[in-house]
């Protein structure tokens, strides 16, 4: 007899595709960084500036735990954490593009923003699909 995903075990199932979901949100903020980092998010945001080495260390310490859950899912609040960082990545995704429409060029973090829109939108589409 051979079972399809959904007859082993569907907990753990529906536990990967958060995760297979949450590792294309965690790579594409890692690269989202960097992005920020070389085009210099730090001198052009348009809440404030803010040194070079400060904007570096905000994103050290914002991805430390998006690494710890990314090789560790299983992490205490792993399914929480992952469902509300896919919420800010969307939000986030959101900003940049908005903020590129209102200043009319490219502003830093442009290129990797629509990434977070469609992961989100196939995440989201592909929880209706389990409901």
């Amino acid at each position: 007899m051979i079972l399809n995903r959904y007859q082993i075990a569907p907990a753990v199932v529906n536990a990967m595709e958060h995760y297979s979901y949450f590792a294309a949100f965690a790579l594409t903020q890692l690269l989202h960084s960097q992005e920020e980092i070389w085009t210099g998010f730090h001198r052009r945001w348009f809440v404030f500036t803010m040194p070079r080495w400060v904007f570096i260390l905000f994103e050290i310490v914002f991805s430390i735990p998006i690494i710890a859950y990314l090789l560790n899912p299983g992490l205490p609040f792993a399914n929480g954490y992952m469902q509300v960082f896919a919420i800010l990545m969307f939000v986030n995704g959101l900003e940049h593009i908005i903020w590129a429409m209102v200043e009319r060029k490219y502003v830093p973090g442009l290129v990797t923003a629509p990434l977070f829109i469609v992961i989100f939108m196939a995440y989201y589409f592909t929880l209706q699909g389990n409901a």
